[in-house]
C-alpha cells in the first residue's frame, strides 16, 4: 500500500516565506512585491517585517495569498543573535502577545510556547548569519520550521544554508521541524534584475487542495512541503519498504538517515527525474535531497518511521 509523503493530487504552490517590505527594512513596498513575486510565479509570501505584526488583505485575491508574518529578533553577546518567523492561523491578526525580550535558550523556548498558543507557526532562522552553533538551537522546542537555505545570506555573505544545522536538530535536538527555503529579500538596489537583488532564490513548495489562506497555513501545519532552490519534487511515497521520488531532471538524488547511511543515485548532467530506495531496517528518519548540475538543491523534511 502506498504511502504518500506530500499529498498526491494537490496543486504545488511557490511560497515566499521570508520577504521585508517599506515597513521594516525592505525596500519595495507590499503592493510592489505581490507584482514581482506573481511575474515569477509565486503564489503567497509571508511578510514576515521585523517586529511588526501587519495583515495585508488588500493584497489578496484568486491569485495570491498575503500571509501574515513578523519576525523577531532577541540579541544576545558576541553578535549571536535568535530570529524567529511567527506566522498567523489568523489572517487578520494585527499584535503579537507582550512577551520579555532575553536572550537566552529558557527564554527563547518560553517565546517559541507563546507564539504556539496563540495560534502561529513559529520557524527558527539562518543559523550561521545569527552566528550561532548548536548549543543555541538544538534544545529549542516546538519549532514548526527551520531556515535551510536563506537566499539574502547566502547572496550576500555565502552562509545561507543551514542545512547541515538542520541535520543537527533532528539528529541531536530529536525535533523534525520543516524544512525551508526562503529569499528573506530587502531588494536594497530595488531593481530585480540586477545581479545584486536577493529575490527568487530560494522557495518553498507547498502543497494546498487550493489557494486559501487557510488551505495553505493548513499545509504548512501538517509540514506538507520541501525547501528548493530550483529542484521540485512532484512525488514522493513509501511502498513495500521503498521510497518513491519523482522529479525535475537533476544529477543527483541522496537519501539521508541519522547515520553515515547515505544511498545516492547519481548521473553525468541532469538526466534523472525519478529515483527510488530501499529503507534501512533500522532508521529514526530519513530525508531526501536533489541536485541539479547547476548546485541548485531541494530537501525533504525528516520523517520518521512511524509516519511510514
Amino acid at each position: 500500500m502506498k504511502k504518500y509523503l506530500l499529498p498526491n493530487g494537490m496543486k504545488r504552490y511557490k511560497v515566499n516565506l521570508h520577504c521585508h517590505s517599506t515597513f521594516s527594512d525592505g525596500r519595495y513596498g507590499v503592493a510592489e512585491l505581490k507584482r514581482i513575486y506573481l511575474e515569477k510565479g509565486y503564489s503567497a509570501v509571508a511578510f514576515s517585517d521585523h517586529n511588526v505584526l501587519i495583515p495585508h488583505p488588500e493584497l489578496a485575491g484568486d491569485d495570491f495569498v498575503p500571509i501574515t508574518a513578523t519576525e523577531i529578533d532577541v540579541n544576545g553577546p558576541d553578535r549571536k543573535t535568535y530570529h524567529l518567523n511567527f506566522y498567523s492561523s489568523d489572517p487578520s491578526r494585527a499584535k503579537f502577545p507582550d512577551f520579555e525580550r532575553v536572550y537566552g535558550a529558557e527564554e527563547i523556548n518560553a517565546l517559541i510556547k507563546l507564539g504556539n498558543d496563540n495560534g502561529f507557526l513559529v520557524q527558527y532562522n539562518h543559523p550561521r548569519w545569527s552566528f550561532q552553533n548548536a548549543s543555541d538551537f538544538v534544545g529549542l522546542k516546538g519549532l514548526w520550521g527551520f531556515e535551510a537555505y536563506n537566499h539574502n545570506c547566502e547572496h550576500n555573505m555565502h552562509d545561507g544554508w543551514g542545512d547541515y544545522e538542520y541535520e543537527v536538530i533532528c539528529r541531536e535536538g530529536k525535533q523534525y521541524p520543516a524544512a525551508v527555503a526562503t529569499d528573506d529579500n530587502h531588494n536594497a538596489v530595488r531593481d530585480v534584475a540586477s545581479p545584486y537583488d536577493d529575490s527568487f532564490g530560494g522557495w518553498t513548495s507547498v502543497f494546498a487542495p487550493e489557494l486559501s489562506y487557510g488551505a495553505l497555513f493548513d499545509a504548512l501545519k501538517n509540514r506538507d512541503c520541501y525547501a528548493t532552490t530550483g529542484p521540485e519534487i512532484s512525488l514522493l511515497y513509501v511502498e513495500d519498504g521503498k521510497v518513491f521520488l519523482e522529479c525535475t531532471p537533476v544529477c543527483s538524488v541522496m537519501i539521508r538517515y541519522e547515520t553515515r547511511k547515505t544511498p545516492r543515485s547519481i548521473s553525468h548532467g541532469d538526466a534523472i527525474t525519478s529515483a527510488s530506495f530501499e529503507l534501512a531496517d533500522d532508521f529514526v528518519y530519513f530525508r531526501l535531497e536533489l541536485k541539479d548540475s547547476h548546485g541548485n538543491k531541494a530537501m525533504t523534511r525528516a520523517y520518521l518511521k512511524s509516519e511510514i
